[in-house]
């Protein structure tokens, strides 16, 4: 039998909010839905944490499982992903030479003019659980820059693959934007990437990705050392 509309409409629901607390870990405000790296993801535990049943909710950690957000092992179920620094690295160099295959290849003016519309705008972080909403604020930002350039090749299976990088990668980058001494200094760097493909620089354009995505290669291990104390402390509250 197929899905009703109501069915698809309930599995896409408890996918987006589920997607949300695997990607974030304890970046989520809310020590009571928050999930942890390597957690059990127990069906019924989750559907009360999202206030859905458990078919929609096994058919969503299905999903994420098939997009590598979370971990499925034979007969004992799904699990929350550790994030790893050299498996983040791998992806990072991946969406680089994507993204620079993009920006070295003959582009539409008309779609080099429509870069960087509707991102969105520059915030300070602010303090207390309102911190964790600019940092996402920031990370979607940066993300959003990178699925704009991909959308100039106009090949949809590229455009997957970003958004499936983003998504693995958010967590990362929410915290690399959260211990700068300059919230939003990524955020421009990415911005001026923009504005060099507007001015038809590829070259320079090149360049600002490479010392983005190079920088974060580098970082990586430390940031994933870091967010190790933090999921000791989140647990033990």
């Amino acid at each position: 039998m197929r899905d009703t509309d109501g069915d698809v409409s309930k599995v896409d629901t408890a996918y987006t909010k589920l997607k949300d607390l695997v990607i974030h870990y304890d970046l989520v405000p809310d020590g009571k839905v928050r999930v942890l790296p390597g957690e059990h993801l127990h069906i019924d535990d989750l559907a009360d944490r999202v206030n859905a049943s458990a078919t929609p909710v096994r058919q969503a950690l299905e999903r994420l499982q098939g997009e590598g957000l979370i971990d499925s092992i034979a007969k004992r179920g799904f699990f929350s992903k550790v994030p790893n620094a050299s498996e983040l690295q791998d992806l990072y160099e991946f969406a680089r030479l994507v993204l620079e295959h993009n920006i070295t290849r003959p582009l539409d003016p008309s779609s080099v003019a429509r870069l960087g519309r509707g991102l969105m705008k520059v915030e300070a972080v602010a303090v207390g659980h309102s911190a964790t909403k600019c940092v996402k604020h920031h990370a979607m930002t940066i993300e959003s820059v990178f699925e704009q350039i991909t959308q100039l090749s106009r090949n949809e299976q590229m455009l997957r693959m970003v958004r499936n990088f983003n998504d693995r990668s958010r967590y990362v980058r929410c915290l690399s934007v959260l211990q700068s001494p300059d919230h939003g200094a990524q955020v421009r760097e990415c911005l001026e990437l923009i504005e060099l493909l507007r001015d038809q620089d590829p070259k320079g354009a090149c360049e600002k990705l490479e010392t983005h995505m190079c920088r974060m290669i580098v970082d990586l291990p430390e940031l994933i050392r870091d967010a190790r104390s933090r999921w000791t402390m989140a647990a033990a509250i």
